[in-house]
């Protein structure tokens, strides 16, 4: 194996699989990318056994000498390209099991294990295949991908579901204790399907993706789903289980739409946020005829308060909730109002915009 690559060129795309190595004691080899290269493509892998990932440079932006595949250690091949100037050329020379990569007056030379003994996933049968643009899934994913419970004992709850039924696709996250929803209609010519996708993978797949209109291709199988980019390939494991039923927590009644300015209710609950309480995180919203109080306590029996106008000209009602789910979706909906919806008695809290009818969120109260 043999070749030359600008620093730029071969870092932009070693960038994008050294994201996903992490130290592994298990399977130290996993700590080591795939270098594959023929005459016409340098292929960088890497692997965490959840998720696969595999950018792919061209021809044109290396020279080729000789052909080959060895793996090597991800971040010592890192740390050497991050300190050199990014026009410098590396040259990759594997000599005698060892990868040689000579940089102008450097000279460095890495221990290599063979490809063989890393870990790969089986070969995508292509079960269900359709395009999505990449605009319309990153956006999905940033508005929804909070919700995304971390290890919890309910495997399902840790990744995101992605169905596909009568020309809608429909994005869903729970942790438990709040809900996201994101719906769109999308004709795609492909039958019905509902999968559950990592949060690892959702995480790193919204750090490739652009605000673009460029399509990527989503291959289904029985076990895994792949992303297809034109310079990167992401494959990942399926989760098993039943997700929740998240139809049932939709609010079809209501008794309360309270319309609130985005940017008020935010600076709002920054302020009354710094004192509340660090384990439950809560803040009580209290309304009352056309003002909004928020309130905020904590264990070392501190308080804060700050209010404003509203219209609301119905009974005083209060609830608490968590500042930073309520936080989160502020965020994500980015519009200049929003719609708090409940039903008396209180037992979810939905908000949703006008704007950006495709999403809903729901919101657990505290009970303190």
């Amino acid at each position: 194996m043999e070749f030359k690559i600008k620093n730029n060129d071969f870092l932009n795309s070693f960038k994008k699989i050294n994201r996903i190595i992490t130290k592994n004691t298990v399977f130290p080899i996993l700590e080591n990318v795939i270098i594959k290269i023929n005459a016409n493509i340098l292929k960088l892998t890497s692997s965490t056994l959840e998720i696969e990932l595999h950018t792919y440079i061209h021809r044109k932006y290396f020279i080729f000498y000789t052909s080959g595949c060895i793996t090597v250690s991800g971040k010592k091949i890192f740390s050497i390209c991050r300190n050199i100037k990014r026009n410098e050329e590396l040259h990759f020379h594997l000599i005698n099991e060892k990868m040689h990569i000579k940089i102008f007056n450097s000279l460095f030379k890495l221990n290599t294990l063979p490809q063989k003994k890393f870990p790969k996933f089986k070969k995508i049968q292509k079960i269900k295949k359709f395009f999505i643009s990449q605009k319309i899934l990153k956006t999905i994913i940033s508005s929804i991908y909070f919700s995304i419970a971390h290890n919890d004992v309910r495997n399902p709850l840790n990744g995101m579901l992605i169905e596909y039924k009568k020309s809608y696709l429909r994005t869903v996250t729970t942790d438990g204790h709040r809900l996201s929803i994101y719906t769109i209609m999308l004709n795609a010519e492909i039958s019905s399907f509902s999968i559950i996708v990592n949060k690892q993978a959702i995480l790193e797949l919204n750090r490739l993706l652009t605000y673009t209109d460029d399509l990527i291709s989503m291959n289904i199988d029985y076990h895994y789903v792949s992303f297809q980019f034109d310079t990167s390939l992401l494959i990942t494991k399926l989760l098993n289980g039943n997700f929740p039923n998240y139809h049932d927590v939709i609010l079809k009644k209501y008794t309360h739409s309270i319309l609130l300015h985005t940017e008020q209710l935010k600076e709002s609950l920054l302020k009354t946020s710094i004192l509340c309480n660090t384990t439950f995180k809560g803040v009580f919203l209290n309304f009352s005829e056309n003002l909004l109080k928020i309130t905020s306590n904590n264990q070392d029996d501190e308080e804060s308060c700050d209010s404003f106008y509203i219209k609301y000209q119905q009974k005083n009602i209060s609830f608490s909730i968590n500042v930073f789910y309520l936080l989160d979706v502020l965020n994500a909906l980015n519009t200049p109002t929003i719609n708090i919806i409940f039903d008396t008695p209180i037992s979810s809290i939905q908000i949703q915009s006008n704007a950006q009818k495709e999403t809903k969120y729901i919101i657990m109260p505290l009970k303190l």
